[in-house]
């Protein structure tokens, strides 16, 4: 007899934990207060028009992708996604604009428009932050269950790379000078409820990331990310 497992709450993490569990051969049942499912990924409508109620964007598809082929599907096939280009632009208070794009050329002029020196400091912060997230990956990916996990003699040779002791902004002087690009490749923190002057230097993979794997636009909006994985739940 299979075992039979309850999960409280239809958000990002109750639905992925439904769908691991399901292909694992456990019998889910999700239970969910709203009449909707998303939780913060959720989305309301008015006059015609649909609003993200939480994330706006979509970053690093490629581990929501294994999630859905744990299902026996994909990502793409469930919820079409674009790739923005550019991802933003930032207007900064203090005079200046950075259009942000993911296409490398076009972003170091665009760092030139507002600070010419900071443009070599670009592909050194790539080059950088793909090696630690190369080597950080098998950590992100594991379970920290107590603390005799953070004592891993793997996530302790790192210790240099990550450099707990600084904050992405700290981390970001040894590439820009200008504090507004700084600011451009460090507000991501936010994304994690954390100011860029207090947040580990570890994130810095974020705005990596951005550049990396692309800022993507899931077509429907981002609740139709949970709605699509809600289906196959």
């Amino acid at each position: 007899m299979s075992k039979q497992v309850i999960i409280i709450g239809a958000g990002p993490g109750g639905l992925a934990s439904a769908i691991l569990l399901a292909a694992a051969g456990t019998r889910v049942k999700v239970i969910e207060r709203l009449p909707f499912v998303g939780g913060r990924t959720s989305s309301i409508e008015a006059d015609g028009y649909k609003f993200d109620l939480g994330p706006t964007f979509f970053l690093y598809p490629r581990v929501l992708d294994e999630i859905f082929r744990a299902a026996g599907t994909t990502l793409r096939d469930e919820v079409p996604m674009e790739r923005l280009d550019p991802q933003y632009r930032i207007q900064f208070g203090g005079g200046g604009v950075l259009d942000c794009t993911p296409n490398i050329e076009r972003m170091e002029k665009s760092i030139a428009a507002l600070a010419p020196s900071d443009v070599p400091g670009f592909r050194r912060f790539l080059d950088e932050n793909r090696a630690k997230l190369r080597a950080m990956e098998p950590c992100l990916e594991s379970p920290f269950l107590g603390w005799q996990d953070l004592i891993n003699p793997r996530l302790l040779k790192m210790l240099p790379m990550i450099r707990p002791h600084q904050s992405v902004e700290t981390y970001l002087k040894r590439f820009f000078k200008d504090q507004r690009v700084r600011l451009a490749f460090c507000f991501q923190s936010k994304y994690l409820g954390m100011s860029p002057f207090r947040c580990p230097s570890l994130f810095s993979i974020l705005s990596y990331l951005e550049y990396e794997q692309g800022v993507w636009h899931p077509i429907g909006g981002c609740a139709a990310v949970t709605e699509g994985m809600a289906r196959v739940a």
